[in-house]
């Protein structure tokens, strides 16, 4: 049961009241994207709600449990919250158009906090959403409840089987400390630097400020138009609204944007250590990171995970992406080879398994997601790519699938090495004792993962990485009677991060490494 209103509209001065979330609602189940999305927009002729809306839908991926738009029109302030992990942001919110005026707002996709949410304090009014994480969530939480703060919102955290604070209330909390805004902010990163990455949108009534964490794990970019400006964590959905990219923010910068543009408040660094897995999997292919199209940075993965391999002297008859995921790095490999690209399998695009109640309902969604057509498949030798192996659940489901429609060989290609740890620097559905190379060197191994020396097992070169590879390719067949998967192909970290265009030390390679 859940107690969060279909809509909250308010009028100005009132405050978004407290949602409540139980352990079995809609909002807290395995079935969000694990980060959030932010868009502001400011707009000196029309309305900013139309823009706002059609950009906030683009970042939809980056969150898909809640969604709120927050709009300014001189002194007042109109607001729109709605659960989205049941109807899409588009259709939840294309009712409310109307009801959001004003030339300049913001609004975020969250993966889990409630927000945006709105602060009145010593230093001003201010509405805040955030993107990110900080370890240290619970203990800033504390120190300003010990300090007479008062909270009101709380999130359910299913892997800790606990409620934790609201980033967004925390952030904005630790924001009222400060002498002004920019000091706020500025206090924000002070206080997570080292425990996580926030980066964040604030709306007054002047304009908006956008802050990119210090680190730069995440992007945050600016678009300019005749008469507009937007700033998004991901610029997907800017060319269709005819913007144009104007910069993206440096690590640590601050800026306030209004009817004059971008006005830089505190200079950043050229130091980001972006984030490798939204260019192999999170963003969206047409989008364009420190620089990058993403799309190109897949079709490099791809041609590099063909380099590997022919080293194997296998010949094949096709090679295939799994939808939507693969299809990138799959085409890249066809570029490069000179084999066609076919499509064996096709996505059901009406599904969201995450929707479901029950997670029985949310396995027999994510097990029907995807159909296999047989006459493509059937006799064939294929070379088929995905972006990553996390947890190997639904790698499982579909090859058994796979194995039904009897090709005479298949090699399975990963885009990125196995993942070896959660994300530090965003919120996680996953539990790290569920990825796959953990349970399979803790399989290999007989102790539990926290008693082993992991780094030979991130080394290609080593017999141990053989063995966990190994392991992995046995455990996706385990559902099927026949050796479906004959061999598995990972591209190094250090291919990766060559087909990223990047140099070394300017990627975030946690999730492969473990190393900051």
């Amino acid at each position: 049961m859940t107690f969060l209103p279909s809509l909250l509209k308010l009028k100005h001065g009132d405050f978004v009241p407290v949602c409540f979330f139980t352990k079995g609602s809609i909002i807290n189940q395995k079935r969000r994207g694990k980060m959030s999305g932010l868009t502001g927009v400011f707009s000196r002729i029309d309305p900013c709600i139309d823009d706002l809306y059609n950009l906030l839908g683009d970042q939809e991926h980056l969150g898909q449990a809640i969604g709120g738009v927050f709009t300014r029109q001189g002194k007042g302030l109109f607001k729109a919250i709605h659960a989205i992990d049941e109807v899409p942001f588009l259709p939840r919110f294309g009712k409310e158009i109307e009801h959001l005026p004003g030339n300049h707002g913001f609004g975020v996709t969250s993966s889990a906090d409630v927000q945006p949410l709105k602060f009145d304090t010593r230093i001003g009014s201010f509405s805040i959403c955030v993107q990110g994480n900080c370890q240290n969530l619970q203990q800033l939480g504390d120190d300003l409840k010990s300090q007479g703060h008062n909270f009101r919102e709380k999130t359910w955290d299913e892997k800790k089987v606990s409620w934790h604070y609201n980033k967004a209330e925390v952030v904005g909390e630790i924001i009222s400390t400060g002498t002004d805004l920019v000091d706020g902010i500025k206090k924000v990163w002070q206080a997570i630097a080292g425990h996580g990455s926030i980066n964040l949108l604030l709306l007054t009534a002047d304009g908006i400020f956008a802050a990119r964490d210090p680190r730069g794990t995440f992007s945050l970019t600016i678009g300019q138009k005749d008469n507009a400006y937007a700033v998004v964590t991901e610029t997907t959905g800017l060319d269709n609204l005819d913007y144009e990219i104007d910069r993206e923010l440096k690590a640590g910068e601050i800026v306030f944007i209004d009817s004059k543009g971008a006005k830089t408040l505190l200079n950043g660094n050229d130091q980001s250590k972006i984030c490798g897995f939204l260019y192999v999997y999170t963003a969206y292919p047409e989008a364009v990171i420190e620089g990058i199209c993403v799309e190109d940075t897949r079709d490099r993965t791809g041609a590099a995970l063909w380099e590997n391999f022919q080293a194997l002297g296998i010949e094949i008859d096709f090679i295939a992406g799994i939808p939507d995921s693969g299809l990138g790095h799959a085409h890249g490999a066809s570029c490069a080879s000179g084999i066609p690209l076919r499509r064996p399998l096709r996505k059901k695009r009406g599904i969201r398994s995450y929707m479901y109640g029950s997670q029985r309902m949310r396995n027999y969604a994510a097990f029907h997601k995807i159909n296999t057509i047989k006459a493509v498949i059937v006799g064939k030798r294929i070379f088929l790519i995905d972006d990553s192996w996390v947890r190997g659940t639904q790698l499982q489901h579909l090859i058994k699938k796979i194995g039904r429609c009897r090709p005479v060989d298949l090699t399975l290609g990963l885009a990125c090495s196995p993942l070896i740890e959660i994300c530090a620097f965003e919120e996680s559905t996953r539990k790290p004792e569920e990825l796959a190379a953990r349970r399979a060197i803790v399989c290999i191994e007989g102790k539990p993962i926290d008693q082993i020396d992991i780094k030979s097992y991130l080394n290609p070169e080593t017999e141990q990485f053989v063995q966990m590879v190994e392991w992995m390719r046995r455990d996706v067949n385990k559902q099927t009677d026949l050796e479906v998967v004959k061999r598995v192909i990972f591209l190094t970290t250090a291919q990766t991060i060559q087909a990223i265009g990047r140099p070394p030390e300017r990627v975030c390679t946690y999730c492969w490494t473990g190393q900051m």
